[in-house]
């Protein structure tokens, strides 16, 4: 195992989504600054590593959120009505770049649905409409939808969390306890690829929250354990994703960190 990246944003992090391509090694990242009311979207690329771009988009603001990575374009909402809690408009910004390429305005995005289109809705009364766009243009696609082959899955491994009372809870707690020098875990976020069992496990510190990362093998060969934040008011969501052989997780909510699995 190696550690492959690390990198700490001036905002904290929001959403982290990777480029469902098989071949790409890219991430987009949704960061955010609640005192200033600023909200950014980095690229990194972990086959350089890099940050390969940090931006604020034009026609974005405080409540533009990013709903969907595929093939190089980043989908974003926008809210122009910051007291409907409906997406109003969808925005594809490049990968390559991070500069707007198109707007829709009045429409939403559906799903993804291969490299090369997308679906998206736009109300009609109280209805709504759905048609095929280019993921590149925003353009209505004029083609067969009959012979439209849908993209290959993202294979994205996302940990399972285990909570007090679920049966498995006390197993894997006991577990970490026994590696760790006593720890008490009140929550466990649980992701295995053989031979690596990894654990991000969240306790009370000083009547606060702590998380860390625990790796360990299959043996229960200690590979990795560090905390990962601190001072917590509750328990945060996902913690950690795997893409190939490679482990993403976060850090003090600024920090983007990635290992690499052998």
């Amino acid at each position: 195992m190696q550690k492959l990246f690390s990198h700490n944003f001036s905002q904290n992090i929001w959403r982290i989504l990777p480029d469902p391509d098989p071949h790409s090694d890219l991430w987009a990242i949704e960061l955010r600054d609640a005192s200033q009311k600023k909200v950014s979207f980095a690229m990194v690329d972990l086959s350089k590593p890099e940050v390969r771009w940090q931006a604020e988009p034009e026609a974005t603001d405080w409540w533009t959120s990013l709903t969907a990575f595929s093939f190089n374009h980043l989908f974003l909402h926008n809210y122009r009505y910051p007291d409907i809690p409906e997406p109003t408009d969808l925005l594809m910004v490049s990968a390559q770049s991070g500069q707007m390429q198109w707007v829709l305005p009045n429409h939403l995005l559906v799903k993804t649905v291969n490299q090369e289109l997308i679906e998206v809705a736009t109300k009609a009364g109280d209805q709504f409409k759905y048609f095929l766009c280019s993921a590149e243009t925003g353009l209505r696609f004029q083609g067969n939808e009959d012979i439209i082959e849908a993209a290959e899955q993202i294979i994205l491994g996302e940990p399972v969390r285990y909570m007090e009372g679920n049966p498995y809870f006390d197993r894997l707690a006991a577990f970490i306890s026994e590696h760790t020098f006593g720890q008490e875990p009140v929550a466990i976020d649980y992701l295995e690829k053989r031979p690596y069992m990894m654990f991000s496990y969240y306790l009370y510190e000083q009547e606060k929250m702590a998380a860390y990362l625990l790796i360990m093998t299959t043996k229960s060969e200690l590979v990795l354990h560090e905390k990962l934040s601190e001072g917590r008011d509750g328990i945060g969501q996902s913690s950690m994703f795997l893409k190939g052989s490679k482990l993403v997780f976060l850090k003090n909510n600024n920090e983007f960190s990635s290992l690499t699995l052998y």
